[in-house]
């Protein structure tokens, strides 16, 4: 009996024993990782070459983007000798083909408000003047598709969803005829 007794005295030692330790290392592993993500939440995160994914880098995925996709585009479209020069006036007219760099950070900040609003507008004359003259080659480059090219190019070209997803996904299911809608 003895025995017994002695063990069930040492049992809830050992089990606050074990509960700190398991707290402590839980501790340790939570301060752990707060100090490993402090960095990053410490970036300033704006759209003008700040933080991890600063415009610099973003410019650089961004354009690589782009041409994967429009490869993709002119695999899909399987063009003729005598489109080529359209796809290559088109791809050339693109506004994002151009190095078109945002103003500096350090610029904007030389300007007096006002200032900073006429450059933004400036930009935004810029931006649809280049956007005009694509609008033209893609309707010219799109003028000598064949049918079938057309639907590709009109697939290839649907405007994104949120978070990349494409448009419509498909048909959605319709309720029986004879059943109101559930609410």
């Amino acid at each position: 009996m003895k025995l017994s007794a002695e063990s069930s005295a040492t049992r809830p030692k050992e089990s606050i024993m074990k509960t700190t330790k398991t707290l402590l290392a839980s501790l340790i592993i939570a301060a752990g990782t707060s100090l490993v993500a402090m960095p990053s939440i410490a970036q300033p995160a704006d759209c003008m070459g700040y933080g991890p994914m600063g415009s610099e880098r973003m410019q650089g995925m961004r354009a690589d983007r782009m041409k994967q996709h429009q490869q993709r585009l002119h695999d899909a479209l399987k063009l003729n000798p005598d489109q080529e020069k359209a796809w290559a006036k088109f791809q050339e007219s693109h506004p994002f083909a151009k190095d078109g760099q945002r103003p500096s950070r350090a610029e904007l900040d030389k300007l007096s408000a006002p200032e900073r609003a006429e450059k933004m507008l400036e930009l935004q004359k810029q931006h649809q003047e280049v956007m005009s003259k694509h609008v033209a080659a893609m309707k010219e480059f799109y003028g000598q598709l064949t049918p079938e090219q057309k639907k590709v190019f009109d697939q290839q070209q649907m405007p994104r969803g949120p978070r990349g997803q494409r448009g419509d996904r498909g048909p959605r299911p319709t309720p029986p005829q004879d059943q109101a809608p559930a609410r």
